[in-house]
C-alpha cells in the first residue's frame, strides 16, 4: 500500500511549504538574473518576475552587500 493514498498533496502542510519555497527561490533567481543582466526598473522587475517591489530591493540589497 502507497500513503499516497490517504494523503492528498494540496492539503499537506509540508508539501505546501516546500512548494511555497521552491517558487520563492525561482523569483530569487529571476530577478538576480534581471538586476544583473537588465537596465529595468524595480517596478518593472517585480511586474516581469511576478513578485513585490519590496522582495526585488531585499535581493538587490543581498547582491550589493556581497
Amino acid at each position: 500500500d502507497s500513503i499516497a493514498e490517504y494523503i492528498k498533496e494540496e492539503r499537506d502542510v509540508l508539501f505546501l511549504r516546500g512548494l511555497d519555497k521552491g517558487q520563492e527561490k525561482t523569483e530569487e533567481r529571476i530577478v538576480r538574473n534581471l538586476l544583473s543582466k537588465m537596465s529595468l526598473s524595480f517596478e518593472q522587475i517585480a511586474d516581469i518576475a511576478g513578485t513585490t517591489v519590496d522582495f526585488v530591493k531585499s535581493v538587490h540589497k543581498q547582491l550589493t552587500d556581497k
